[in-house]
């Protein structure tokens, strides 16, 4: 009996993981990440906008971990909605903080975001130079370019050989 109490004690007074993080005080800092997200208008800078963010994502997690990146990206999902660029702007923001964008694309399709919305806000990865996305480096121009479709030989269709059933008749 007393080790079944010790239990349903501890089950009530523990945190949920969410709620643990490296500053402590994990649910107001994801709190005020949704609050700098849900401020932004038309009259914030792009570049303070992302300087706000990746300073209150390393104020959350140095190295997060896959339930403070889900906790993040609900709470802030919640806070402006589902379809809000500003969405997309916040999860590039997680990736450029060095969050694993597997774990980024996986928490925001699981909140709501579409999936093309969070695949594109990671797939260039983590941007170099001073974290604004205007810094991004151009894809290389194609060197080479392979044929769309190349010829059949003669002979080679089917399974039967030069005489098979596909080349009968033709």
């Amino acid at each position: 009996m007393k080790l079944l109490l010790a239990s349903l004690l501890a089950t009530v007074t523990s945190f949920p993981i969410y709620a643990q993080t490296d500053s402590g005080s994990g649910s107001t800092a994801i709190s005020q990440l949704a609050s700098i997200v849900s401020s932004a208008d038309e009259n914030t800078s792009q570049e303070q906008l992302n300087s706000d963010l990746l300073a209150a994502i390393k104020a959350i997690c140095e190295d997060c971990t896959a339930t403070q990146v889900d906790a993040m990206i609900t709470e802030v999902v919640n806070a402006v909605g589902a379809d809000s660029p500003l969405v997309s702007t916040f999860l590039t923001s997680l990736s450029n903080a060095g969050v694993d964008p597997d774990t980024i694309t996986l928490s925001a399709i699981t909140a709501g975001v579409d999936a093309t919305v969070a695949s594109n806000a990671t797939a260039a990865g983590p941007v170099q130079g001073n974290n604004s996305p205007t810094n991004q480096q151009q894809a290389p121009d194609v060197i080479f370019t392979a044929p769309a479709t190349t010829p059949t030989p003669q002979g080679a269709g089917g399974n039967g050989g030069d005489a098979g059933i596909s080349e009968v008749g033709g």
